[in-house]
């Protein structure tokens, strides 16, 4: 059966080998899409937590158009940047 129609599985215990099969048999360019593509997943995971994070910032006012006015004012005096 190939593995295009094959049911994916979705127990990491499952995966690991498999995935770790198909790297090893990849060829180097393959394995550079891969590191591409694992490289862009960890950054929209990375986003969507600073996404989160600032959301729950700005809803507890510890983000504000007050507090990044000050902000950037304190940092264009400490700079003396009219």
């Amino acid at each position: 059966m190939s593995t295009l129609t094959a049911p994916i599985p979705t127990d990491p215990a499952e995966l690991r080998p498999l995935i770790a099969q198909r790297l090893d048999d990849a060829s180097p360019a393959e394995l550079a899409a891969v590191h591409r593509m694992l490289v862009e997943l960890e950054a929209r995971r990375l986003l969507a937590e600073l996404d989160e994070v600032t959301e729950l910032a700005w809803a507890s006012g510890q983000i504000s158009d007050e507090i990044i006015a000050q902000a950037v004012l304190e940092h264009r005096q400490a700079r003396s940047i009219p």
